[in-house]
């Protein structure tokens, strides 16, 4: 079969949302299938090579105008953050819109495709319009309109073209074959809202790569370093104050862990963070690194001592990427979620949800910090017990493919 997948994000881009379409792509290739790929060059670096190199693969870069404008403010913070707004209000239905007509004009011109996969970040996928049919299957890692019914976008033109959004997306996800949700609560929101009909729905959560982490993981250091891969919200509650002030606590309660204790964040930083950690007294324990690449995302998650979850309220609908390699990683996981989320449910019935406090629970984070520490100097620190095979790319990959195949 030959299949289109249109992705706004594929390594070696750094964006989270960029993994699954990854895993997917390679799982088709290997089981023969033909593919185009249709994405950007959102935070890929230059000059770095495609990840996959295969006899029936095309990757088709198609530059995003408004991306390409960005980047020439990326270094001042307070232009790029204006331009940035700008486009996000005043573009429909989002900033990536002009790159989306552009990529559906390339899909829609060739009539060779057998199914074509489409990922719902951002929601201007959605703007292929009436060519969506029975063999189309949209993939939402994401939420488009229950996530803005429950928080209102900013821009108030935004605002007053929501129920047109709403109209788009629920005449696209009727149209497609089949809607995935990688959240069982959105797609929940979804069938409630009338935007989808639950025969058309399946879930399937984001998996690891089982080929990778199936190895033996290579000892970790000395230190007690807990480490975040990707960025926090510059508003709202996935920030890392909670974070923050419950590292400051437990340094004060154990000052001999100072020394060896660091945080080290590797991704996209907000500068306006800086604040909180001259706040909290930590600038002689944070580590602030720049983004890296897919393959050394990998590598680090695995030589991390412990590792971080931030899941806010507002984003329940959704379902972190970086969980599932957290999994896969087989490191300790200090989480801070939400009491009522599907991802405390999902750290629960994984095994690994011994160091879970609620979302803005400073006390239960400190506890679960000392915890981690009375094991990390019994030189107890080690892999968990858990059980995550659920979320194994060898158990959910195959049955993804054939879900794609059976369609009509």
């Amino acid at each position: 079969m030959r299949i289109a997948v249109v992705t706004h994000a594929f390594p070696p881009s750094t964006h989270s949302n960029a993994k699954r379409p990854f895993y997917i792509v390679r799982a088709l290739l290997d089981a023969g299938w033909e593919v185009d790929v249709f994405t950007s060059n959102l935070a890929c670096n230059k000059g770095v090579a495609e990840v996959l190199e295969y006899p029936k693969l095309a990757i088709n870069r198609v530059s995003d105008p408004v991306e390409d404008i960005r980047k020439k403010f990326a270094r001042i913070g307070k232009l790029h953050r204006l331009v940035s707004m700008m486009f996000a209000g005043v573009l429909w239905p989002d900033q990536y819109s002009l790159w989306a007509k552009k990529v559906f004009r390339k899909v829609l011109s060739s009539d060779n495709y057998d199914r074509v996969l489409v990922f719902v970040f951002p929601p201007s996928a959605y703007l292929a319009g009436e060519k969506v049919a029975g063999n189309w299957t949209f993939d939402l890692q994401e939420s488009v309109t229950p996530q803005f019914r429950k928080l209102q976008r900013r821009s108030p033109l935004q605002r007053m073209r929501l129920p047109k959004l709403e109209r788009l997306e629920r005449d696209a996800l009727h149209a497609a074959g089949r809607v995935v949700f990688t959240a069982n609560t959105n797609r929940q929101a979804y069938i409630a809202a009338g935007l989808v009909p639950e025969t058309s729905t399946a879930h399937v959560p984001y998996f690891f790569d089982n080929a990778y982490f199936s190895t033996d993981a290579p000892v970790v250091g000395e230190k007690f370093e807990v480490h975040y891969f990707g960025t926090f919200d510059w508003r709202g509650s996935r920030s890392p104050k909670v974070f923050f002030r419950s590292l400051s606590a437990f340094l004060e309660r154990n000052s001999n862990a100072r020394q060896v204790t660091r945080f080290v964040f590797r991704g996209n930083w907000f500068p306006g963070h800086d604040e909180l950690i001259d706040r909290y007294r930590l600038r002689d324990v944070v580590e602030v690194r720049s983004a890296v690449s897919y393959d050394d995302y990998l590598r680090l998650l695995r030589e991390s001592p412990v590792l971080l979850l931030v899941v806010a309220p507002e984003h329940n609908l959704f379902m972190p990427s970086k969980i599932v390699d957290y999994f896969g990683a087989g490191r300790p996981i200090l989480a801070l979620v939400p009491d009522d989320s599907e991802m405390k449910s999902v750290l629960e019935e994984a095994g690994m949800g011994e160091y879970v406090a609620g979302h803005d629970d400073s006390d239960g984070c400190v506890k679960a910090l000392e915890s981690l520490w009375i094991q990390h100097q019994g030189g107890h620190l080690t892999h968990p017990k858990g059980n995550v095979e659920k979320w194994s790319s060898d158990v959910r990959l195959p049955a993804y493919v054939e879900m794609l195949k059976e369609l009509q």
